[in-house]
């Protein structure tokens, strides 16, 4: 479950990471106390919410309300926003990318760092990734503090990834998170109280975000979509989406993001799946039911862990081919390639 950035912000303000001053305001609220100057950004999912419109800078109150009332009301990427941060605006003279991730092969968590951040940071040559306690004697000191802090969020939380983007700079030489990205171990969440009532709020039985390419992307669990999504971004490919099914996604869960593609105009989808909690025969045999009425939809099939032999059986016997690793899957289809 992606959080959004207003909770992960309080998230870490509670763990004492520096992060700006700010409120929420959902629709139909009027706030009459505000900071100027300010920003205001709009509460949602997707990605690339800036070059969207959904990141605005004011000055002056009456910028304040124009702004608030267009935010409120504007979707961004076809999503309704939650609501709108009100934030201080904080100068920085450097902006850098910082962000852990689970990494469910080696059972540890990884570290991403780069002294480039902000809203070109896919263009960085900067990046520099590994394990997490070898990292983090090679960073910053000042850096690496709030790495720390984050690793201790990720394990009390249930948080798979943690992405600060950008981690500013302050003249005084402090830093400050001006961005955030968390996502939550779906199978977590019964535990995770404070998360629930946000969970309700989620209009899909997934984490689903909208990107503006034309391969789909399903998996289970952030770190592999994320890793899917970066390797179709190598072999020169334009991901449409990051689709976390989550753990212990059923036949129905899996038909229904499958048709949520469909509807977007997506058609073809990679599945990178790995079956945890999730079992690998409930999404093959989702599949064969959406490809019986979908036959011409070009699948990407790949299917390891939890009842994995079962699954090859329900493809084969339906004449449904699967690849057997990540890399030929997603090399077939950028290529549009059919196995």
């Amino acid at each position: 479950m992606k959080l959004h950035e207003f909770l992960s912000k309080e998230i870490m303000r509670s763990y004492g990471i520096p992060v700006p001053k700010s409120f929420l305001v959902r629709k139909g609220e009027s706030p009459k106390n505000f900071f100027l100057p300010c920003v205001l950004k709009s509460q949602v999912l997707v990605g690339s919410r800036m070059k969207n419109g959904g990141v605005l800078f004011v000055n002056t109150p009456q910028e304040f309300e124009h702004g608030l009332k267009i935010l409120l009301g504007k979707k961004i990427k076809d999503e309704i926003p939650f609501g709108v941060l009100v934030e201080e605006k904080i100068p920085t003279k450097h902006e850098h990318y910082l962000s852990l991730i689970l990494d469910r092969d080696e059972k540890d968590i990884s570290l991403i760092y780069s002294n480039d951040g902000g809203i070109d940071v896919e263009t960085s040559q900067n990046f520099v990734k590994g394990q997490f306690d070898r990292m983090v004697k090679n960073i910053d000191p000042r850096i690496a503090k709030i790495a720390l802090i984050l690793r201790r969020i990720a394990l009390e939380k249930d948080i798979t990834l943690l992405e600060i983007n950008p981690l500013g700079e302050m003249e005084n030489g402090e830093f400050i998170a001006l961005d955030a990205v968390f996502y939550l171990d779906d199978s977590a969440i019964y535990r995770q109280s404070w998360v629930k009532k946000f969970a309700e709020e989620n209009p899909y039985p997934f984490n689903y975000v909208k990107l503006e390419g034309n391969i789909g992307i399903i998996g289970c669990g952030a770190g592999i979509v994320m890793a899917t999504i970066d390797m179709v971004k190598l072999f020169g490919g334009e991901p449409a989406d990051f689709l976390d099914l989550g753990g212990g996604a059923n036949k129905d869960v899996t038909v229904f993001a499958l048709e949520t593609l469909k509807g977007y105009g997506i058609r073809k989808t990679i599945m990178n799946i790995f079956g945890g909690i999730t079992k690998c025969d409930e999404i093959a045999r989702a599949i064969v039911d959406f490809k019986k009425r979908n036959p011409d939809y070009m699948l990407y099939v790949r299917l390891t862990g939890t009842n994995e032999e079962k699954a090859k059986e329900v493809l084969e016997k339906n004449h449904i081919n699967y690849y057997k690793d990540m890399y030929s899957m997603v090399e077939s289809a950028v290529a549009g390639d059919e196995m």
